[in-house]
C-alpha cells in the first residue's frame, strides 16, 4: 500500500505569490519576501511535495520566465519533489516545465486533450501527470460544475461525468480542487465523495479548504482519497506542517517518516 502524502502548493502570479478565496486572488509577497519570511528548507522536510501553480490566465513569456526563477530559487534549498502547473498547453510547455525542475507536471484547462496526455506519458511516463479538476457545487442545481482557465470557464460536463471520462485517460493521478472550499479553512470537501459511483482507477488527492491539522486527518483517513494539498500559507508555514505529519503517524494514517 502506498502512503499517503501532504503536498503544500504556492500559487504565483505576475511576479508575486498569492492566497486564494474561492479562486479570488490576495497578494502575500514575491520570492524576496517569501524567502524572508518562511523557511522552506525546514517547513519542506515535512511534506512530501510542494506545488508551484502559475494562475494568471493566457501569461506572456516573460511571466512565465519569471516563474520558473522563482521556482528554481526555492528548488536549490529543498529537497521535496516538484510538481508545476498552470499555461500547459502542449508538449513544448511540458519540456519547459521538466527542464525547470519538475518531477510532476499539472494539466487542467488541457485535461480534455487525450492526444496530449498520452504523448506526455509515452515521453516522460504516465505518473509524471496530475489532473487538476476545478469544480463548484451549485446549490440551486445541485449539481457539482467544472471549470477551466483559471476557474473562468465552465465545461458541459458535470464533475462526476468529467470524472468517470478522464478515468480512462492516460495519466497518473486526479487533484480535485473545490473551489467553494478554496481558502474557507473550514475543511476539505469529503461530502463531493459520497456520490462517486464508480470505481477510479488513479489516486485521488484532495485540495481546498484545509485549515487546521484535523481537515487534513479527516481527508486522509478517507479510503478514497491517497493525498492533500493545502495552499494555506499562514497555518501551515512554521509548525503546522510538522504537527500534522506527527498527529497522522499517531493516528495511523500510513504517511511516510521523512524526519
Amino acid at each position: 500500500m502506498l502512503n499517503k502524502r501532504i503536498t503544500f502548493s504556492l500559487l504565483y502570479s505576475k511576479g508575486y505569490f498569492y492566497l486564494s478565496r474561492n479562486f479570488r486572488l490576495q497578494k502575500v509577497g514575491d520570492i524576496d519576501w517569501l524567502e524572508k519570511n518562511y523557511s522552506f528548507n525546514e517547513t519542506c522536510q515535512y511534506i512530501d511535495e510542494l506545488v508551484f501553480i502559475l494562475v494568471t490566465k493566457d501569461p506572456k513569456i516573460e511571466e512565465i520566465n519569471d516563474f520558473f526563477k522563482s521556482i528554481d530559487k526555492i528548488r536549490k534549498k529543498i529537497f521535496a519533489p516538484i510538481i508545476i502547473g498552470g499555461a500547459i498547453k502542449n508538449l513544448d510547455n511540458v519540456k519547459n516545465c521538466f527542464e525547470n525542475g519538475a518531477d510532476k507536471i499539472i494539466i487542467n484547462t488541457e485535461s480534455k486533450n487525450s492526444k496530449l496526455l498520452n504523448q506526455i506519458s509515452e515521453i516522460y511516463g504516465s505518473q509524471a501527470t496530475s489532473v487538476m479538476i476545478d469544480y463548484k457545487y451549485n446549490e440551486n442545481l445541485d449539481k457539482y460544475e467544472v471549470f477551466t482557465n483559471c476557474g473562468t470557464k465552465k465545461v458541459e460536463e458535470d464533475l462526476y461525468h468529467k470524472l468517470k471520462k478522464l478515468s480512462e485517460y492516460n495519466f497518473g493521478e486526479f487533484i480535485l480542487h473545490s473551489i467553494n472550499h478554496d481558502g474557507t479553512g473550514n475543511g476539505y470537501d469529503l461530502d463531493m465523495l459520497k456520490n462517486i459511483s464508480f470505481k477510479i482507477n488513479k489516486p485521488v488527492l484532495l485540495m481546498g479548504g484545509a485549515g487546521k491539522p484535523d481537515h487534513i486527518i479527516s481527508a486522509l483517513k478517507n479510503n478514497m482519497i491517497s493525498g492533500v494539498i493545502t495552499a494555506n500559507l499562514y497555518n501551515f508555514i512554521g509548525d503546522g506542517l510538522k504537527l500534522t505529519r506527527e498527529l497522522a503517524i499517531k493516528k495511523g494514517i500510513e504517511v511516510a517518516k521523512l524526519i
